[in-house]
């Protein structure tokens, strides 16, 4: 093939690329491109834009959720990741499991620093349960009651060290139960299962 049809071959791949993506989802990736940019204000002008498209409008409250901290707007980031967390509950559960992930991980990201080390370990926890093999929620969640705990009742007040204690074992249970399922499914059946040849 010559250099003018290797070009139009490109050109008509990226043409049936392009018409099979959504006009929402070429803004959530125009607005990504933006962002990686340093082009702030631009980016979020265009995820606001995005957000007019039902498909794509979680994606783009989580864009905006992560402009928003690194723009030092703490409370701006929480309010769009909990705007994409309830825009995914109308979907199937099973479906965008790593944006469920993100928002839930990086809301606590934005409470651990500022200092609400309670909700930081809610925030890890439901991350875990969107996706329980990722270990850095894991560290957080861990990081987070720890830091409750060092709190003290000065600081945190009494009640605040209970809840701490009490959802730390609530944790601690729920991450022993999810481990033995996943160890549990991928044990070795044994000999009696086998069907397949004996060599």
């Amino acid at each position: 093939m010559n250099k003018t049809g290797r070009l139009l071959f490109a050109c008509v791949l990226i043409l049936i690329c392009f018409s099979s993506c959504s006009r929402g989802k070429l803004l959530i990736l125009e607005a990504n491109f933006l962002g990686s940019r340093g082009r702030y204000d631009d980016a979020i002008a265009v995820y606001l834009r995005a957000l007019e498209f039902t498909e794509a409008a979680p994606y783009a409250e989580f864009g905006l959720g992560a402009l928003f901290y690194l723009l030092g707007e703490d409370y701006a980031a929480i309010e769009r990741f909990e705007n994409s967390q309830k825009l995914l509950e109308n979907l199937p559960a099973a479906e965008h499991r790593e944006l469920r992930f993100r928002n839930s991980y990086n809301h606590g990201i934005v409470l651990f620093g500022q200092g609400d080390f309670q909700a930081a370990a809610l925030a890890f926890r439901d991350a875990l349960r969107a996706d329980p093999r990722r270990i850095e929620a894991k560290r957080n969640l861990e990081l987070s009651l720890m830091s409750l705990e060092r709190q003290g009742p000065d600081e945190g007040g009494e009640e605040d060290l209970e809840q701490g204690s009490e959802a730390r074992a609530v944790l601690f249970e729920f991450l022993r139960q999810r481990e033995q399922d996943q160890w549990r499914s991928a044990e070795w059946t044994g000999d009696d299962d086998y069907t397949g040849p004996d060599y």
